[in-house]
Formats: structure tokens, C-alpha cells, sequence
């Protein structure tokens, strides 16, 4: 049972495929489209399945953003077609919170900061902290002023380091891993996968 995860909430489009009954991430591939995003995202995913049969697929994992308003809404949208067509499980990730997820055992004592640029000044933020094998967010996921960020965080009283988004292939083992770690998890504890439709972009606000 294979796991399809990608991103379009920045450049460049990621996408990866993750064996869920061999814990084992497969293959990460990215693509650097631009503006050719919308016209070329089906036939990358194609593309990417390969010798992979689309039969095969047992869970959908997208990057909800925050990030590119077009981008961000593009992937969800094809995500939900994908798991509502395959009657398969849709796990919706915070983009930011896949950036603190690659550095999760880096933030046992202290917190990562994530950081997007937005327009205009602003920026997304968002706050992270692994406890008990599992990451939180603490804060956010937001669209902030410059001013009201530096403001946040010179009154944050927990220890905390920025985190740098990871080069994009480690950002596409960060969102396969992670979406894998949520999927036993949700197994383990024997709840039901939220249905598809409950998966909408982040837009920070």
C-alpha cells in the first residue's frame, strides 16, 4: 500500500511516493514549472506513478500551505479529486509545519520558528514543538506584518530557533515521512481518517 504525498504551495512542485506497510520512502522527484504549474501538475503526477499502478495507492498526502495563494489551491484540489476518485484517505499537512517536521529531533528542548515570505511586508509564521514523539503547533499557522512577527517572538518565552526551509528533495521526505508518521498513528489509535472534503488550502488567516 503506497502513499502519493505532494507540494505546489512554493517552487518547486515535490512529489514522492511512501510504502506504508514497509515504513519505506521510495522515491522523492521535484519539478521546477513556474508559471507551466496548472497546465503540467497531472502530467508530472503521471509522469511520476511510472510502473506504479494507480491501484496501488492507499493514502493521498498534500501540503495545505500557507504559501501560493494559485499554487497551494491548485495541489489541494487535485489531491481531493485523487482520494475521492481511489476511495482513499486525504491527510492534509501544514506546509510550514512539514519544514519543523525535517528538523523535529532538533526541537525536543526548544521550539522551531518557521517563516514564509508573503507580500507586502508580511510573512507566514508558524511556531513548532516535538513532545512525546508527535509535533504541535504551538502558534499559528499565520499571515503576519514584519513588525507584529518580530514583536511575537521577541515575547516568546519558550527557547526557539528559526528553522530554514530543507533543500526540496529533504522537504519531500519531510511530507512523506510525516503523513506516514500520521497515518499509523491514526491506526494505532483506532479513529477514522477524516473524510477528503474536510482538506482546504491554508491561506494563514
Amino acid at each position: 500500500m503506497l502513499c502519493l504525498g505532494f507540494d505546489t504551495s512554493d517552487a518547486p512542485l515535490v512529489a514522492g511516493l511512501y510504502d506504508l506497510r514497509a515504513h519505506q520512502l521510495l522515491e522523492v522527484k521535484t519539478w521546477f514549472l513556474g508559471r507551466a504549474l496548472a497546465s503540467q501538475l497531472h502530467p508530472c503526477l503521471n509522469e511520476f506513478m511510472g510502473s506504479y499502478a494507480w491501484g496501488e495507492i492507499g493514502a493521498i498526502a498534500v501540503g495545505c500551505g500557507p504559501g501560493s495563494f494559485t499554487g497551494t489551491r491548485l495541489g489541494v484540489v487535485t489531491a481531493r479529486v485523487l482520494a475521492q476518485q481511489l476511495e482513499v484517505p486525504l491527510l492534509g499537512l501544514s506546509s510550514l509545519g512539514t519544514i519543523a517536521w525535517h528538523y523535529r529531533y532538533e526541537l525536543r528542548e526548544q521550539d522551531g520558528v518557521v517563516s514564509r515570505r508573503a507580500q507586502q511586508g508580511h510573512q507566514y509564521l508558524g511556531i513548532y514543538r516535538y513532545q512525546g514523539g508527535s509535533l504541535n503547533s504551538v502558534w499559528g499557522d499565520r499571515l503576519l506584518a514584519d513588525s507584529e512577527a518580530e514583536a511575537l517572538l521577541a515575547s516568546w518565552l519558550y527557547p526557539y530557533r528559526p528553522l530554514a526551509p530543507p533543500p526540496p528533495r529533504d522537504y519531500g521526505c519531510a511530507l512523506l515521512t510525516w503523513a506516514a508518521h500520521r497515518w499509523h498513528d491514526t491506526l494505532r489509535a483506532g479513529k477514522e481518517f477524516p473524510h477528503w472534503s474536510s482538506v482546504v488550502p491554508l491561506y494563514g488567516k
